[in-house]
């Protein structure tokens, strides 16, 4: 299994599995199809008005700008995932640990005309095939990979925490809310990993990233009356609770 380590602003280093080149062809393939469906019915609508050859012209083009606009619009909105990343588990993520920005999605899409509509694809499957972080060139220049998540990541922070019950529990961090989904999964994954390892770099790493998270909500120490673990966790359930 080929993954890469990203060390996240919390310096906190997490290992993502890299999708397969199978996965992101059966990833692309479902994005066609689906907009393929959606271009079709605006044409049948738009056909019934056009009387000029240029406005036929401009529908053809449209379909290369309306793909490119279909793939920037659903990383940006959903997290980096078009519905077929969605439907196979993909995502795409920075190499540096910080969130996509709006520039990279874009550079991605734009570079989806040499990578694969201009060049059926052959350049890409080329360089994911043979790169050291499966890139093809669009993810070269933005500075992303595509990792594979569990089909069914789906999941939200309250099945992590098991929760069944909202009501019977008290927040004793409202600061929380400042945090993003993001910052919550990262330290959902440096419990897991402390809890599956057990070592000592680990066990390091969650201690440190429970202290960045207490300097965040401007915690003194004699405020928190936890382990670093205990302390992780209450801050998860905190965030769920009141965010949900």
């Amino acid at each position: 299994m080929e993954s890469v380590t990203i060390q996240t602003t919390q310096n906190v280093r997490i290992d993502y599995e890299l999708a397969k080149a199978g996965s992101r062809v059966g990833a692309f393939f479902i994005d066609a199809v689906v907009f393929t469906i959606i271009y079709w019915i605006i044409s049948l609508v738009l056909i019934s008005v056009m009387d000029s050859p240029d406005d036929f012209t401009i529908l053809a083009l449209g379909t290369i700008f309306g793909f490119l606009g279909y793939y920037f619009l659903l990383e940006l909105f959903n997290r980096g995932q078009t519905l077929g990343k969605r439907v196979l588990g993909l995502r795409v993520i920075r190499l540096d640990g910080r969130d996509p920005t709006p520039a990279d999605f874009l550079t991605r899409s734009v570079f989806l005309l040499p990578d694969v509509l201009l060049s059926s694809g052959i350049p890409a499957m080329l360089l994911i095939s043979s790169g050291r972080y499966s890139q093809r060139l669009g993810d070269m220049v933005a500075g992303t990979v595509v990792i594979q998540t569990a089909i069914s990541s789906a999941f939200t922070l309250e099945e992590i925490m098991g929760i069944t019950s909202r009501e019977d529990h008290e927040p004793e961090f409202p600061g929380v809310q400042q945090f993003t989904n993001n910052d919550m999964m990262v330290v959902k994954h440096a419990l897991q990993r402390s809890r599956k390892y057990g070592n000592a770099a680990h066990k390091l790493a969650r201690r440190k990233l429970g202290v960045r998270i207490a300097e965040e909500l401007e915690l003194d120490k004699k405020e928190v009356e936890y382990t670093p673990e205990k302390f992780l966790e209450k801050v998860l359930l905190d965030f769920i609770v009141l965010t949900r």
